[in-house]
């Protein structure tokens, strides 16, 4: 499959099936009632406050994640230049929501004097969000993403405990659609954006059948799809597939 989901071999193009607007909230609730169980709610709750007033947002953040790729210290400049692309390719050109425990924006690098402008700057923008001690920030992270129905950039497979809390059946699907991933290069941070089609196996309008061959997601080796074509005497000679 290329970029856009056509098929290499027969030439048809892979579909992309949406997400029903109902099971993104119903999940958003679900992931509220686990999130207010396993965080200090009156903390989870004011962050959802939060959210509703700055909100919504193009994009989310997992800092930390994003700050160690490729690093072995925590590195703001790292944050900075995805922060500033996920900002230029933004529909509406604002900043994504940058999600990082607040001792990341206390302590250590944070006490650079440029780090603590960058700090500074994107607080008096309404684009981060500090979680609190004790806090798990992915709770914060994914929770936002799923509420603004945006972009969630982070290089987490999501596959720990907390994740598996979350079901197999909706999240997939919505992780699929919603994740960027992130690789460093020397011109700077590359996004590998969800891909425009669904990994599911699918039949096209011209009758060939396409089966994705591995659930796993290596940004280094492309998917690789099963294409079953129809021969040309099938098409003369029509045989229906029960």
């Amino acid at each position: 499959m290329d970029e856009a989901g056509v098929c290499q071999s027969c030439g048809e193009k892979l579909v992309c099936i949406d997400i029903d607007p109902r099971e993104t909230e119903n999940f958003a609730s679900s992931l509220t009632k686990l999130a207010c169980q396993r965080e200090v709610k009156a903390d989870f709750v004011q962050f959802q406050e939060w959210l509703q007033r700055h909100g919504p947002f193009d994009a989310v953040v997992d800092g930390a994640n994003v700050s160690l790729i490729n690093q072995k210290s925590f590195s703001f400049f790292e944050l900075n230049s995805v922060v500033n692309r996920l900002r230029q390719i933004s529909p509406s050109k604002r900043l994504p929501l940058v999600i990082l425990h607040r001792s990341r924006v206390t302590g250590g690098p944070a006490q650079n004097p440029n780090n603590k402008k960058l700090i500074e700057s994107w607080k008096k923008s309404g684009a981060l969000y500090a979680t609190p001690a004790g806090s798990n920030d992915d709770w914060y992270w994914l929770y936002a993403a799923v509420n603004c129905n945006c972009l969630l950039v982070t290089n987490d497979e999501m596959r720990d405990h907390l994740f598996q809390l979350l079901g197999t059946s909706f999240f997939p699907r919505w992780k699929e659609k919603h994740q960027v991933r992130l690789t460093i290069t020397r011109r700077g941070p590359v996004l590998h954006m969800p891909p425009p089609y669904s990994i599911v196996i699918q039949e096209s309008e011209q009758g060939s059948w396409h089966v994705p061959t591995v659930t796993g997601d290596d940004l280094e080796t492309p998917r690789q799809w099963l294409c079953a074509t129809r021969t040309r005497k099938n098409h003369r000679h029509p045989q229906h597939l029960e």
